[in-house]
C-alpha cells in the first residue's frame, strides 16, 4: 500500500509524532470522522485543548505503522475510512464527553474505540465514561462523604460539652444562691 504525497522523511516524522503521543498520553480515542467539515474539526480541537487533549487526522497506513511500533496493533482494525486520533492526558471523562457530544452533533463522526489504563474501551464504555461526573465533582463527593461522619462526631462532642457546661453553670448558680 503506497502512500503518495509525502516523502519518506515526512512519513517517518508523522509516525514518530503519533508514537510520541501514544507513549506520553495515557488515554487515546480512535474515531472515524467521515465527511466532517474542517471548520467543525477546528472547533473540536479547540474544545479538546481545554481538557489537555489533542486531535490529529492521520493517514491510515501511517496510523497502523505507529500503532504497530507502539505495540498497540490490536487497535489497527479500528483504523479505517477517514481516521482521527484524540490523545488525552487530562480528565478522561471530559475528553470522552467532548467527543461524544461532537459525535451527536456531527452525523459522520463516530468513536470507534478508546484506550485508558491499559484497557481497550468500546463505544458503549466510552458513552458510560462520558456520562460520569467530572473528576472535580467526584472528588467533592468523596470529601463530603469523609467529612460528614467527622462533622457529626464533632456535633455529638459539642453537645456533650454543652450539657456539661449547663450542668456546671446550674450547680454554680445553686451554690451562689444557697450561700
Amino acid at each position: 500500500m503506497k502512500t503518495t504525497g509525502f516523502s519518506r522523511v515526512s512519513k517517518d516524522l508523522i509516525i514518530r509524532e503519533i508514537e510520541k503521543e501514544l507513549a506520553t498520553r495515557s488515554i487515546f480515542f480512535v474515531v472515524q470522522q467521515g465527511s466532517t467539515p474542517a471548520n467543525s474539526l477546528d472547533k473540536l480541537r479547540a474544545k479538546l485543548r481545554t481538557s489537555n487533549s489533542r486531535y490529529l487526522v492521520v493517514k491510515n497506513s501511517l496510523a497502523k505503522k505507529a500503532l504497530e511500533k507502539a505495540k498497540l496493533e490490536k487497535f489497527s482494525s479500528h483504523v479505517e475510512g477517514c481516521c482521527g486520533f484524540a490523545f488525552s492526558s487530562g480528565d478522561p471523562v471530559l475528553s470522552s464527553k467532548i467527543l461524544t457530544d461532537f459525535a451527536k452533533a456531527n452525523e459522520g463522526f463516530k468513536i470507534q474505540t478508546g484506550f485508558m489504563n491499559g484497557e481497550a474501551l468500546g463505544p458503549d464504555k466510552i458513552k458510560v465514561l462520558a456520562n460520569l461526573p467530572s473528576r472535580e465533582v467526584l472528588l467533592a463527593w468523596v470529601v463530603g462523604g469523609v467529612q460528614a461522619p467527622i462533622s457529626r462526631f464533632v456535633n455529638v462532642l459539642s453537645g456533650t460539652v454543652r450539657r456539661v457546661v449547663t450542668v456546671l453553670d446550674a450547680i454554680a448558680k445553686k451554690k451562689q444562691g444557697g450561700s
